[in-house]
């Protein structure tokens, strides 16, 4: 299990593991083992190692490289998560999400001056000339189950392949409470109001740098209207009969199947 401290950040030594990146993809060796013994690559001047926490007592840095080293192939990061479990999940999301804040903050969004410095115990760039902190950047994102009676709201937005249906999801507003994200954005996708809502978990989600709640919500009114260009379908489904869902290493399997669960609980003998 990761376990993340506020010590000071070591530098990168020949006895922890890395994470290889490279541009969005995963570098692994055979069996699509993402966890590198040093000794395995070769080091440059232009990786960038970003320490991740301790895994089972070593410690976990995240590099990425230009070009593909050898004996290594790629994985999409989306791929390799969906192959894991949910601690092996957790390291490869925040391994992928502090490499994104250190590509992305080699400036300061303030003044323009290069930000090559790191807090030597906490994520965050110092700007040189103004001062102002870059930490990591984290989007929270409410996504939600909808009961009606016996069935689940599922819905499909038009990137997703056809027959391959989730639950609805979108970002919080600036000033918004979570709560009202999820009226709102059941609201704007498929024109229901909902009410009974109450927190169920939590999961990162990477791409590139979500954080979503995970909610349950009974529906109040409305009939289901899609939100031109956001939603292709979305209908109920009994939860004995249900589409294709995302698998089980997603916050949003879990939220459905944790629903179904909680759904045969309580029905009426």
């Amino acid at each position: 299990m990761l376990e993340i401290g506020t010590q000071t950040h070591p530098l990168p030594h020949q006895d922890a593991l890395y994470i290889l990146l490279h541009r969005n993809q995963v570098l692994v060796e055979s069996d699509n083992q993402f966890l590198t013994p040093f000794t395995h690559f070769q080091p440059n001047s232009k990786m960038s190692a970003i320490y991740c926490g301790q895994w089972l007592g070593q410690d976990i840095f995240v590099c990425r490289f230009e070009s593909i080293p050898k004996g290594f192939s790629e994985i999409g990061l989306r791929e390799l998560l969906f192959l894991q479990d949910q601690h092996n999940y957790i390291l490869l999301s925040r391994a992928h999400q502090l490499s994104t804040w250190d590509r992305d903050h080699q400036f300061c969004g303030r003044c323009g001056s290069p930000m090559k410095e790191k807090h030597a115990a906490e994520h965050t760039k110092i700007c040189p000339s103004c001062n102002l902190r870059h930490y990591p950047r984290i989007s929270p994102c409410v996504i939600i189950s909808i009961r009606k009676d016996d069935q689940i709201l599922l819905a499909r937005g038009p990137q997703a392949p056809k027959g391959k249906f989730s639950n609805i999801a979108g970002f919080v507003e600036a000033g918004e409470t979570l709560e009202q994200a999820v009226a709102r954005e059941i609201r704007e996708e498929v024109g229901l109001e909902v009410t009974n809502i109450r927190y169920v978990s939590s999961q990162p989600w990477s791409f590139p740098h979500q954080l979503m709640a995970g909610f349950f919500a009974d529906y109040d009114s409305g009939e289901i209207t899609p939100a031109a260009g956001e939603i292709e379908e979305a209908n109920w489904y009994p939860i004995d009969n249900l589409p294709h869902i995302p698998n089980s290493a997603t916050i949003s399997g879990q939220l459905i199947n944790q629903h179904i669960e909680h759904i045969r609980g309580t029905k009426t003998p």
